[in-house]
């Protein structure tokens, strides 16, 4: 298993030559083929409302989207042949922009977003898409935080293991990295100290797969209360000198909506290395 075909997210923002620059690292390393797709929340007008909008109002509008485009394109093409990548492809998807992020996140075998902001006025439209890429792309999903990624991106990696099937999912989808990795630490937070008989062996049977795949890695349980298993993870991956974290993505259902469990809100609101989610 390896990475073929990598999606990054282009926007107007600073953040995007941040995600360029983790998504043609990691496209130069297994290879595999970039697309950058510029997906914005500003929508476009209506037919009706373009009917009834001065036509001087709805051409300036649709040639500033135009010139947003190109210029998104410039520098996606400007970062892939600064890092030597060749095999790329640009898209602008019309119609719904979170469900354009779920599809071209869909058939990628890797997707490159951003930490969603928490102010201005795309704060909620960011928190969305984060939200709809992890829940419903079916797909490994890489959140470069604000500060961008280190020098080295998946060389120390932390596990934040949980006996689920979101986080046996990211284990699994987060393979290549993990048998690059140059130190793997699998870490499992209890809010008690007597470990459990399903504890123990799903710690032994999650060190088991990823023997047979040559990654040496020991669960560590350790105990942090559950409002705290966030604070926890973090301080040891800094402890650990992580440059990457690896865990499942949880969420709690909210209507026809979702919002994020507590750690992975935690996560992604506080993350200082990319963050490796899979629901």
């Amino acid at each position: 298993m390896t990475y073929r075909s990598i999606f990054v997210h282009v926007d107007d923002s600073d953040q995007t030559d941040l995600r360029l620059d983790a998504a043609t690292r990691l496209a130069r390393h297994y290879p595999a083929e970039v697309a950058g797709a510029y997906i914005v929340s500003t929508r476009d007008f209506t037919p009706t409302e373009s009917a009834l909008l001065p036509p001087e109002l709805v051409k300036a509008r649709m040639g500033s989207v135009a010139q947003a485009q190109k210029d998104a394109e410039k520098r996606f093409r400007a970062a892939a042949a600064a890092a030597g990548v060749k095999s790329l492809q640009w898209r602008a998807p019309a119609g719904d922009p979170l469900e354009a992020a779920v599809l071209q996140a869909r058939y990628s075998d890797l997707a490159v977003i951003g930490q969603p902001v928490h102010k201005g006025p795309d704060a909620a439209f960011s928190a969305g898409l984060a939200n709809a890429v992890v829940m419903e792309s079916g797909r490994p999903v890489l959140m470069i935080p604000y500060i961008g990624a280190a020098k080295t991106l998946g060389e120390r990696i932390l596990i934040a293991w949980k006996d689920s099937r979101e986080s046996a999912r990211a284990v699994a989808d987060a393979l290549p990295f993990l048998k690059d990795a140059k130190a793997v630490l699998a870490i499992a937070v209890s809010p008690r100290a007597d470990e459990s008989v399903q504890e123990y062996v799903s710690d032994k049977a999650v060190e088991g797969f990823l023997r047979r795949h040559d990654v040496d890695a020991t669960v560590n349980r350790m105990v942090a209360p559950d409002i705290a298993s966030g604070e926890f993870l973090l301080s040891r991956a800094a402890d650990f000198g992580a440059d990457m974290i690896v865990m499942g993505g949880y969420s709690r259902p909210r209507l026809s909506r979702f919002v994020w469990g507590g750690v992975s809100n935690l996560m992604l609101e506080s993350m200082t290395v990319p963050v490796l989610m899979s629901h």
